[in-house]
C-alpha cells in the first residue's frame, strides 16, 4: 500500500494488519523485555526475573516488583524516549536492578509499587550512593520513574526532593597543549600517509597486471595476479585442502596481500581521529559517516563540501539525524593541525580526508558489502570478522600503545595518553564553532569548565577592565582652574599661565568667557580630537567634556549645575540603553567637576542661573545645538 505525498513521491505504508514487534514478552510472567536499537544493527533481551548480585547469586524479588521494574524499562526505552543505542538500555536496565537489589534489603519488602512508600525512596536514595558513579545512576533513577504511575505521587515527588551530588573537578574534560596535538597528529597523519601511499601503490601494480605490463613469471606479475584475484574475490587462490597456494604463501597470504588494498583496523582508528581533530564531531559519530554523501560544488572544486547524514542519539529522537557539512580546514584549527613544515596538506582538510577515505575503502566495502566510510580488512580475524567496518573508542587504546603513547596517566614530561574527547575538545576550543550541539552548550559545557579557557576569559575580562579603568581615570581628569588662580590671573596673568600649564593669551580668553562652549571652556577649537588641524571643531558640545582641550572654570558652574540637574532628571524617563550611550558618561563627568566646589559656592552659583543658561541647557540636552 502506498499513499502520495504533498511532492507528489509515493510514500511507503506498513501491510494491512502490521504491528509493531511485542517488547514486553509474554514468557516470563511478564518479567522479560525484548530491546532493539534504533539502528536495527543490535538487540538485546532483558530479564528482569534473572537478576543477579555482584557475586553473581540470583536475587530473590516478588514477582509484582519484577513485573513493574520490567513496564518501567519497556516505558523508558520506547521508541520515543531518546535510548536508541543498546549502550543506554543496558545504563537503564542496571539502575532498575539496583532497586530490585535494594528492595529485597527491606522488611517487610513491598511486593508492588503501590507499597512503595517516601520511606523506601529515601532509602533507595542512600542505597545508590554506595555504587560508583552516584550521579549518573541517580539522574537515570529520576528518568525511569519520573512518569511511572504506578508509584505513588508522594513516592515519585520524594525521588526529586534529594539534591545531586555535584560534579568533581575530575569530570572537566582537559584540551591538549599545541605541541601535545602535534605529536598526536603526527602519528595519525603517518598511519594515514602510509596507507594511502601503500593502498595506491598496490592499485598501480594491479592495472599494470591488468594492462599486461607486467612480464610473465616476474615478481610484479605474481603479485599482481594475486592483487587481482582478492580484488575480485575478496579471498586467495587456495588449495582443495583450504590452504593457501605456495604462490600467495610467499607473498605473505592474506596479512601480506589484503592490506595492499584495504585499511587496517589500526589504519581506520588513525582517520577517525583525524576525523574527529579536524571537524570536532564526536569519535562515535564520526566512527559511524557513512560512504554515501552529496556535493553541492558537484565535485569539481579542490575543496569545497560534502554533506554527510550522521546520526547522534543523544539529541533525542526528533533531532538525533542530522546533516553534516565536512568542509575545509577552519582557519582557527590551521595552526595546531598543520606539519612541521608549515604547508597545509591534504590531511588537514575534512572534505579531502572523507574523500581518500572513501577512496581507499572502496575494495572492503564492495566485499564486506558494508555502508560505512570506515570500512577495513583484518586478516587475523575470523570469516564473520574479516570485512570490519566503523571503529569503536576501544580501539584507541591498541592505536596508542602501537605509538608508543601510555593508556593510563601520563608520565611527567612524557607524551600524554590518546582520548577521543581530549582530541575534540581540543579542535572545540580552537574552533569556537558550534558542531552538532547549540552554541549556548559549547559555552557552557565545553568552553566554560575548561582551564584554559578561563585563563584566557580572566585575562580577557581583566585587560577590558583595566581598559574601562584607564578611561575613567582619564575621563575624570577634566582640570578645573580655581577661583583662586583667576583672581591671580587679573594681576599677574604669565605667572597664573605657568601655574595653569596654558599660554597667556588662552588663559586670558577663558577667563573672560571668549573660548566658552556650552558647560566648559576650550584652549583650543582648531585643535579637534575628531577633525583635521587647523579646521574649526565639529564635535557636539556634550563630547566637550570628553576632550583633552576642555577646561572648567568657576563662571561657568551655573550652568554646569544646570546641566547636571536636568540630566539627573531626565534619567527615569529615557530608554536604559539611550540613556547609557548619550548621557551616562557627560553626567559622571558633570559630577567630577562639581565635587571641586563646597555646599556654599553652588548654593550661589544657583542664584546666578539665568534664563538663557537654562534655554541653553535645553538646547543641549535636546540635540539642538548640534544641528549643523
Amino acid at each position: 500500500m502506498s499513499t502520495r505525498s504533498r511532492g507528489g513521491r509515493k510514500a511507503s505504508q506498513p501491510p494491512a494488519g502490521w504491528q509493531p514487534p511485542e517488547r514486553l514478552l509474554s514468557e516470563g510472567d511478564g518479567t522479560v523485555v525484548r530491546y532493539l536499537a534504533q539502528s536495527g544493527d543490535a538487540e538485546r533481551v532483558f530479564d528482569f526475573g534473572n537478576i543477579r548480585d555482584k557475586d553473581g547469586d540470583l536475587v530473590e524479588i516478588e514477582l509484582g516488583i519484577q513485573q513493574w521494574l520490567a513496564r518501567a524499562f519497556t516505558r523508558r526505552t520506547s521508541a520515543r524516549s531518546g535510548v536508541t543505542r543498546l549502550a543506554g538500555a543496558g545504563t537503564v536496565y542496571t539502575a532498575a536492578t539496583l532497586i530490585a537489589r535494594y528492595v529485597t534489603t527491606l522488611d517487610p519488602a513491598p511486593v508492588s509499587p503501590s507499597e512503595v512508600t517516601p520511606v523506601h525512596m529515601r532509602g533507595l536514595w542512600e542505597f545508590c550512593g554506595r555504587v560508583r558513579s552516584q550521579r549518573t545512576y541517580l539522574e537515570t533513577l529520576r528518568a525511569l520513574l519520573r512518569d511511572d504511575q504506578e508509584l505513588a505521587e508522594a513516592s515519585r515527588a520524594e525521588l526529586f526532593a534529594q539534591k545531586l551530588p555535584e560534579y568533581d573537578g575530575r569530570q572537566a574534560t582537559l584540551a591538549y597543549t599545541d605541541e601535545e596535538m602535534h605529536a598526536i597528529m603526527t602519528c595519525v597523519r603517518g598511519d594515514v600517509r602510509r596507507a594511502r601511499d601503500r593502498i595506491r601503490a598496490g592499485r598501480a601494480l594491479l592495472e599494470r597486471f591488468r594492462g599486461s605490463e607486467l612480464l610473465e613469471g616476474s615478481d610484479d606479475f605474481t603479485l599482481g595476479s594475486l592483487l587481482d584475484h582478492f580484488e575480485r574475490t575478496g579471498d586467495l587462490p587456495r588449495y582443495p585442502s583450504g590452504v593457501v597456494t605456495a604462490a600467495a604463501g610467499r607473498w605473505g597470504g592474506v596479512t601480506g596481500i589484503g592490506p595492499r588494498l584495504c585499511l587496517t583496523v589500526p589504519e581506520m582508528t588513525a582517520f577517525a581521529l583525524l576525523l574527529t581533530a579536524l571537524t570536532t564531531e564526536n569519535f562515535g559519530t564520526v566512527a559511524a559517516w557513512p560512504a554515501v554523501h552529496y556535493r553541492p560544488d558537484g565535485g569539481l572544486s579542490a575543496g569545497g563540501v560534502a554533506l554527510v547524514e550522521a546520526v547522534k542519539p543523544r539529541r533525542g529522537p526528533d533531532r538525533e539525524h542530522m546533516i553534516t557539512p565536512v568542509e575545509d580546514l577552519p582557519s582557527s584549527l590551521e595552526d595546531v593541525l598543520k606539519e612541521p613544515d608549515g604547508d597545509l596538506p591534504v590531511f588537514c582538510s575534512p572534505v579531502r580526508v572523507y574523500q581518500l577515505l572513501l577512496d581507499l575503502t572502496a575494495v572492503s566495502r564492495q566485499h564486506g558489502d558494508h555502508t560505512l566510510a570506515l570500512s577495513g580488512f583484518n586478516p587475523k580475524g575470523s570469516a564473520a570478522h574479516r570485512w570490519p567496518q566503523g571503529v569503536r573508542a576501544s580501539y584507541i587504546g591498541k592505536w596508542a600503545v602501537r605509538h608508543g603513547f601510555p593508556t593510563g596517566e601520563a608520565a611527567p614530561g612524557g607524551p600524554p595518553p590518546v582520548e577521543a574527547r581530549r582530541v575534540r575538545q581540543t579542535g572545540i576550543e580552537h574552533n569556537r564553532r558550534p558542531v552538532a550541539q547549540t552554541r549556548r552548550t559549547m559555552n557552557d559545557y565545553y568552553l566554560k569548565r575548561s582551564p584554559d579557557v578561563q585563563r584566557e576569559s580572566r585575562a580577557v575580562v581583566g585587560d577590558a577592565l583595566r581598559s574601562e579603568v584607564a578611561k575613567a581615570r582619564l575621563r575624570r581628569q577634566i582640570p578645573v582652574i580655581a577661583a583662586a588662580l583667576v583672581d591671580k590671573a587679573r594681576t599677574d596673568l604669565p605667572a597664573a599661565a605657568a601655574e595653569a600649564g596654558l599660554a597667556p593669551e588662552t588663559l586670558r580668553r577663558l577667563i573672560d568667557g571668549k573660548s566658552d562652549t556650552a558647560v566648559t571652556g576650550c584652549t583650543d577649537h582648531l585643535a579637534g580630537p575628531d577633525t583635521e588641524p587647523g579646521q574649526p571643531c565639529t564635535a557636539s558640545f556634550l563630547a566637550c567634556l570628553d576632550c583633552e582641550n576642555a577646561r572648567a572654570l568657576p563662571h561657568q558652574l551655573p550652568v554646569q549645575l544646570a546641566m547636571h540637574d536636568r540630566l539627573a532628571a531626565l534619567r527615569p524617563h529615557v530608554d536604559p540603553g539611550l540613556w547609557r550611550v548619550r548621557f551616562a558618561k557627560p553626567l559622571d563627568q558633570l559630577r567630577d567637576i562639581l565635587a571641586h566646589y563646597n555646599d556654599a559656592d553652588q548654593a550661589d552659583a544657583r542664584t546666578r542661573l539665568t534664563d538663557q543658561d537654562r534655554q541653553m541647557v535645553d538646547a543641549l540636552v535636546d540635540g539642538r545645538m548640534d544641528l549643523r
